[in-house]
């Protein structure tokens, strides 16, 4: 039966790829007749970006890491599920499925999903057996890589009828439309963009690295923009320093606009070693821009080598060698960013996305 009350339910706070896709589907259900109401961290961006959104009804409990051993907000959650009669919950975080999913449980929910985006394996603990055998009904992944991750350590944690591979959905005509400014750049650089966390797991110190390499080897002028925030942002703003590059290196910090971010540079960069999906490649490929990563993870699902972009070992030398073929070739810029766009409305436009989360739904 088709489910009529949709919940989806993201805890964290910072913005990611996982936020993303939690309101893009909000507010796809919503337009698609389906009752939609989101429970998103208290202060977070989700929140904010969601406050007032008309047809969503938006819950902002206090959450956090050991909110399943609070009965105060255990009952509250519980109670938001019976009241509202929600047919589906749809779950972000691991802290997420302990809650939001147990509450669920408790509450008669039928459809408790957890959507995993990170391509790490699960650990083989009793308390994951419990809740991927006892409370989540059907699990999500965004890559092919993220569903080999989850039964990494354990074959057995769920059964593979019960996992639905979703990737990651992108708006490219509300992108299109999107009014939008680029972020304005100096006359005769070409600009290597990245944006994400500043995280290890992103790898913006390789990028640097790269970028040590590039002027040694006497690379066309260009600029490296790294968007985002994160603990090591004064780790790496001192590495920038030591490498000397404080002249060519611009730490931009939290971007609203992306695409405005985009459209002011000419090369996206994503020295990630491991990605669930990659949604900030999605805004690249959108507007046409060549991809410099790793060959790791889920990133090949995303990114053809020598089609759509270049892809290295993990290492600041291999992801230096593609960035120079780059910055020396610009038609090849050119024709590995319109393949990119193409693959992009081909494989993950939000409309054959979100009819892969409704074949889910009705399964």
């Amino acid at each position: 039966m088709q489910p009529k009350h949709l919940c989806f339910f993201n805890s964290n706070r910072p913005w990611g790829g996982g936020e993303e896709w939690h309101m893009s589907s909000a507010l796809m259900a919503r337009d698609h007749g389906y009752r939609v109401s989101v429970v998103a961290g208290r202060g977070g961006v989700l929140a904010r970006r969601l406050a007032g959104a008309p047809g969503i009804e938006l819950l902002t409990p206090s959450l956090g890491g050991m909110s399943f051993l609070n009965p105060v907000v255990m009952t509250q959650l519980t109670r938001f599920f019976r009241r509202e009669a929600v047919d589906a919950v749809l779950l972000c975080l691991p802290r997420d499925v302990k809650a939001g999913g147990v509450a669920a449980k408790i509450a008669g929910v039928p459809d408790i999903i957890y959507r995993r985006g990170i391509a790490v394996p699960v650990r083989d603990r009793w308390s994951n057996r419990l809740l991927y055998g006892r409370v989540v009904t059907k699990l999500i992944v965004n890559s092919r890589e993220t569903g080999r991750c989850v039964l990494a350590e354990n074959a057995r944690l769920i059964e593979p009828e019960r996992i639905h591979l979703i990737y990651n959905g992108f708006d490219v005509a509300a992108f299109d439309a999107r009014e939008s400014a680029p972020t304005p750049r100096r006359s005769g650089e070409i600009v290597i963009g990245n944006a994400g966390r500043l995280t290890r797991q992103k790898g913006q110190h390789l990028l640097l690295e790269a970028a040590a390499l590039l002027r040694q080897r006497g690379a066309p002028p260009f600029r490296v923009r790294i968007a985002g925030i994160g603990e090591l942002e004064d780790e790496l703003k001192n590495q920038a320093g030591s490498l000397g590059l404080d002249d060519v290196v611009e730490f931009v910090g939290f971007v609203e606009d992306m695409k405005a971010f985009q459209q002011g540079i000419d090369i996206f960069a994503l020295p990630s070693l491991w990605e669930g999906f990659g949604f900030v490649l999605a805004e690249a490929m959108c507007l046409s821009r060549p991809v410099a990563a790793f060959d790791v993870s889920s990133i090949p699902e995303v990114v053809e080598h020598g089609v759509t972009g270049l892809l290295s070992p993990p290492t600041a030398e291999g992801l230096a060698d593609n960035l120079l073929r780059l910055l020396c070739d610009a038609p090849l810029r050119d024709r590995l960013g319109a393949a990119g766009r193409l693959r992009l409305m081909e494989r993950f436009d939000v409309r054959r996305t979100f009819a892969a989360l409704e074949d889910c739904l009705r399964a």
